[in-house]
């Protein structure tokens, strides 16, 4: 774990101070509260699995791959920052610990109030909220393992980290700055794991909803020696988050890979660029114009056969 790791890595213990912070609110609340119970306890077991994941994948050493996620989506009006997903997974602890708190003691209230009113004495709720527990605890734990179960695989977010900060790579960074892309990518795994395209790295632009990628060919020597990556950004102010597979591939082969891509990217990728963008608009054009024809064919034969 590098420097900025091992930060971010602590940075996560902050959390337990919105989180104990928000069992205390919550438990506050609940003893002063004459609402029903189990509103409570249904609200915290609607909120709570998001909130989790919230928290999770928006602290710590996630916060670099959550940001490449985001990246890649392209489907965010604005360009998130580190600083916001820390604010988001601050939120999400608080969320957290108030749910625990409503979900927990959220029939003591009116199991209070009844035992006040009833001679005979307060329902037990005990049984009924261990079988609620007991089934959130199922379900918190199947989407925790399958979380960690897709992290785990190859090339999962558990599996790469983000070395677009060495110095080492700071030539790269300068060089691939200008360009108008967010994505690159080289020797991506598929489904099963497996890397594909050896001789081509993928780019794509920063704009939302352009779904073009430009291929770039490279020599295939790289594949040979394992070399694969991701690269992204949320826009073209920011650095490049070069996130790989520190246990299998070796970083002087990363480093030089990078330094034999880089210049061929920055002077291959804008004119291929505005090709694919002609292209692009080409076919547009040419569908609009059978749409057009469609509609007027469409209008034509309206009434057009005899009565």
């Amino acid at each position: 774990m590098n420097h900025q790791e091992s930060a971010l890595f602590f940075g996560t213990l902050l959390l337990w101070v919105p989180l104990l912070l928000g069992v205390w609110v919550g438990r506050w609340r609940r003893k002063r509260a004459r609402a029903d119970g189990s509103a409570a306890r249904l609200w915290a077991f609607v909120n709570l699995p998001g909130a989790l994941f919230l928290m999770v994948t928006c602290s710590g050493i996630m916060v670099p791959r959550t940001l490449a996620w985001l990246s890649s989506l392209r489907a965010l009006p604005f360009s998130p920052t580190p600083g916001m997903l820390r604010g988001v997974a601050l939120f999400a602890a608080f969320v957290v610990g108030y749910s625990i708190a409503s979900f927990i003691w959220g029939g003591s209230t009116q199991g209070a109030s009844t035992a006040s009113t009833d001679a005979t004495g307060p329902v037990n709720k005990h049984s009924s909220a261990k079988v609620l527990a007991i089934i959130f605890a199922t379900i918190a734990l199947g989407i925790g393992g399958g979380v960690v179960s897709v992290g785990l695989k190859k090339g999962g977010f558990l599996t790469t980290s983000d070395v677009g900060g060495f110095p080492e790579l700071a030539k790269v960074q300068e060089q691939l700055r200008p360009l108008e892309a967010c994505s690159i990518t080289y020797q991506r795994r598929d489904k099963r794991g497996h890397r594909q395209h050896p001789n081509s790295v993928f780019i794509e632009t920063c704009t939302v909803g352009e779904y073009i990628s430009v291929l770039i060919d490279v020599p295939g020597t790289w594949a040979s020696k394992g070399v694969g990556f991701e690269m992204s950004r949320g826009s073209m102010s920011d650095p490049w988050v070069i996130l790989v597979e520190k246990a299998e591939v070796p970083f002087p082969d990363l480093q030089e890979a990078l330094t034999d891509f880089a210049p061929r990217i920055a002077a291959q990728y804008p004119d291929l660029l505005r090709k694919r963008r002609e292209g692009a608009a080409d076919m547009e054009r040419h569908l609009d114009e059978q749409q057009r024809l469609k509609r007027e064919r469409q209008e034509r034969a309206k009434d057009s056969y005899p009565q």
